[in-house]
């Protein structure tokens, strides 16, 4: 119910690119056929931890309404982010394609 509820809430920003649970139940049956080993959770300081601390700041009038929002309808800040963000990055996707790796430099090489 609360899924159903946040993509009303999302509808509205992201138009079209709006991921619908049933589209994610799909992706995920297929994904699920393509896991070789599992990931541990557990430990977020290994290197095959899938978290990556990620902070940035925003306006108080966004971080209070995420704030709200998520207490609301009682589910995390960080789920809440992780959604809006993967909402974004499927609409800047299938406008732009998909985005991929930033290569980084060794310094040497450029130096």
């Amino acid at each position: 119910m609360a899924k159903k509820d946040m993509d009303a809430l999302l509808g509205n920003i992201l138009g079209s690119a709006i991921i619908r649970p049933q589209d994610k139940c799909e992706e995920s049956k297929q994904e699920s056929n393509q896991i070789e080993k599992p990931v541990n959770n557990n430990t977020p300081e290994s290197p095959d931890a899938p978290w990556k601390h990620f902070s940035f700041i925003c306006s108080i009038e966004l971080a209070n309404k995420v704030q709200a929002i998520a207490h609301k309808e009682g589910f995390t800040i960080r789920a809440f982010m992780e959604y809006v963000m993967r909402q974004g990055i499927t609409a800047y996707e299938a406008k732009h394609g998909k985005v991929k790796k930033i290569k980084v430099k060794n310094i040497v090489d450029v130096m």
